[in-house]
């Protein structure tokens, strides 16, 4: 069986409350009736109207000749740098002066200034080839960078989607400020926020409209990220792969097994009681849980002890380093063998790797080494 997230092809939800609100620090409000400029194709049903009619009423948002708005279409990277480049104009840092220019931002197009300025500021990059494909769409990652730095929005709270927990730490860091100022909601139905996709124009209009008038009050809520289909149901000791802490485990949690040391060798111990799931199944999702766990304590090596040669004096030296009982940590290893668990030690997480290359059957530590 295979762990898979559900994904669904639900749209990302933007819904914004369609109030009028002041853009670029200014206090110039406009009620729908007042609009000078109303974009045919941005009825008073979307529920972004009037932050796509108060963006075009400050001037960052133009449309086309024809009088659309076309939110529909994907935003180029040619457009996202010209959006922000209306606003923000000579208040965009200079991070590279002399940065080399790519042969496809041409002085001829309308975009060229706002482009070159993005390039000296750091925020659109040219790819391997030194192109920076301006016509090509935008990827949400991009956008996220550019909005996060551009509009210097900082993390107030530390919650991740399930595709960005891990990868590039860069991204991690600028989801993370969009939303936890509410910038982004992400998609609902698999909390995800699909870095590697591009959005449309409407979607990056909400979006920095929203960078431009940030509630300092917002707080944002942990993202719930839903179960895999198929998912193993193994006791996790309190822990939340997805929230990473350093709370030890309850007593309460182990205090029902066994805290006889000749139990931990036995035979029987090796089937875990969480089901029909194989060792491999167990293998696999202790492997996702130990490897964000890993990181965030930092540690840099994993050390085995084969269960064929545990001694009493390695379960005398674990007890020591995590301040409890040598009967305490009996009943430990004899639970996280029995159950698959992962047990989070103040100084250590310990767990019985029920397959490995060799198909061996193992105490494993991840030790805090920095």
């Amino acid at each position: 069986m295979k762990n898979k997230l559900l994904l669904s092809a639900i749209a990302l939800s933007i819904a914004t409350p369609a109030i009028v609100m002041p853009i670029g620090g200014t206090t110039h409000e406009v009620e729908a009736a007042t609009y000078k400029k109303i974009f045919k194709d941005v009825t008073t049903k979307n529920v972004n109207y009037d932050i796509i009619h108060s963006m075009a009423a400050e001037r960052i948002i133009k449309g086309y000749d024809d009088n659309t708005f076309r939110g529909g279409n994907a935003i180029t990277r040619y457009q996202v740098a010209t959006l922000v480049y209306r606003y923000m104009g000579e208040k965009l840092p200079v991070v590279k002066p002399n940065v080399k220019i790519p042969s496809d931002v041409t002085p001829k197009s309308d975009h060229y200034d706002a482009a070159v300025a993005l390039l000296k500021a750091d925020l659109l990059k040219p790819d391997a080839n030194g192109k920076l494909n301006p016509n090509k769409p935008i990827s949400r990652a991009e956008m996220a960078k550019i909005l996060v730095v551009g509009f210097d929005v900082k993390i107030k709270a530390q919650y991740d989607f399930a595709d960005t927990i891990e990868g590039d730490a860069e991204t991690r860091d600028y989801v993370r400020a969009l939303y936890s100022n509410g910038i982004t909601t992400g998609y609902l139905e698999d909390a995800t926020f699909r870095p590697a996709e591009s959005l449309t124009r409407q979607q990056f209009a909400v979006f920095m409209h929203r960078s431009i008038n940030i509630d300092p009050n917002f707080e944002a809520k942990p993202i719930e990220i839903p179960k895999e289909e198929g998912v193993i149901e193994i006791p996790t000791t309190g822990y939340n792969p997805y929230e990473l802490s350093l709370e030890k485990t309850p007593a309460s949690e182990y205090e029902k097994y066994s805290d006889k040391y000749s139990d931990i060798k036995t035979d029987k111990l090796k089937s875990p009681k969480v089901g029909n799931f194989s060792a491999e199944e167990l293998y696999n999702f202790q492997s996702q849980q130990l490897s964000m766990y890993k990181e965030y304590l930092k540690a840099d090596k994993n050390l085995g002890v084969p269960s064929t040669s545990l001694q009493e004096i390695f379960v005398e030296a674990f007890a020591k380093s995590e301040g409890i009982t040598t009967g305490e940590m009996v009943k430990i290893l004899n639970y996280v063998q029995s159950t698959g668990a992962v047990y989070k030690g103040n100084k250590m997480a310990i767990y019985y790797k029920f397959s490995d290359i060799n198909n061996a059957y193992s105490f494993y530590l991840v030790e805090r080494t920095r």
